[in-house]
């Protein structure tokens, strides 16, 4: 008889130890699908109002728990104490600070790079070596229109010397020269005078001229040809020293009144002469 209670009893510990495996077996079975299933839901982001909504339930818990708290952006940055808060503080405005200096660093170097690419493809083409200039000031004067320039006679330059920006956009000229810088008069000046062409079919000429800082006319134009808007006006090569076809602006207007002998164009400048940072002296030998 003892021998077969035993084996019963074995048995029985036998089937309820199987019982406990399948029971094991299938809980992981299920553990694992709802893992799955989180795992997929979040990629969906149909968990995100579940995550909200217990972020905002344990959120004051650490926050009364910890000595600062911070909310960035949907969550949270716990401190423990006022110093470690302004520490991190500074270090992330640090951070953005030398992020915006890198910022205009590449911006400027970009915008240098651009002007030095144009000026090197108007050398290939007339075979002008220019002086590369930087302006380092300019005349606060609202009757002259003028730039300082880092470049002087030590460099090559002299008197009524073309001064261009990009591929052969004509600015002004050299009106004063010491051994390292010059003075720009820019062709918005009152003083300003520069022959010029119109790219037209009478091929028109006439002298470009400055008004204070506000206009920039082509004079001395007759009145029989014809001109339209938008057409280029460039360098006419009748001046000493200033090579044909720099290009000067492009007519906005023409005034052609009865009673005068010539009409004239308004032009717009081909760059903006408010907003120059480096220029291009042509030699003129």
């Amino acid at each position: 008889m003892r021998c077969k209670y035993t084996n019963a009893y074995e048995l029985y510990e036998y089937h309820g130890i199987m019982k406990f495996n399948k029971r094991r077996d299938k809980m992981y079975i299920v553990f694992g699908a709802i893992l799955v299933l989180l795992v997929f839901f979040n990629q969906l982001g149909w968990l995100n109002p579940v995550k909200s909504g217990l972020r905002n339930i344990f959120a004051p818990i650490f926050i009364k728990s910890s000595g600062i708290s911070v909310k960035v952006g949907e969550g949270y940055e716990f401190f423990k104490n006022k110093d470690g808060f302004f520490i991190a503080y500074n270090e992330c405005r640090n951070q953005i600070e030398s992020s915006a200096v890198e910022s205009s660093k590449i911006y400027l170097l970009q915008e240098e790079n651009d002007n030095l690419r144009a000026t090197l493809n108007f050398k290939e083409k007339t075979k002008i070596i220019p002086i590369v200039s930087r302006v380092v000031g300019k005349n606060i004067e609202q009757t002259d229109q003028a730039l300082i320039i880092d470049t002087g006679a030590k460099d090559g330059v002299a008197k009524d010397m073309p001064v261009i920006v990009g591929d052969g956009i004509l600015i002004g000229k050299i009106i004063k020269v010491e051994n390292d810088m010059s003075i720009v008069r820019l062709i918005n000046d009152s003083q300003s005078k520069i022959a010029g062409a119109i790219l037209n079919t009478d091929k028109s000429l006439g002298v470009v001229e400055g008004g204070y800082g506000l206009s920039v006319k082509m004079n001395f134009i007759p009145r029989n040809e014809n001109i339209q808007v938008g057409d280029a006006i460039v360098t006419s090569g009748l001046e000493t020293g200033i090579t044909r076809g720099l290009l000067i602006g492009t007519v906005t207007a023409i005034e052609n009144e009865t009673y005068r002998p010539f009409q004239s164009a308004v032009l717009t400048p081909g760059t903006d002469l408010d907003k120059l940072t480096l220029v291009s002296v042509l030699r003129t030998e």
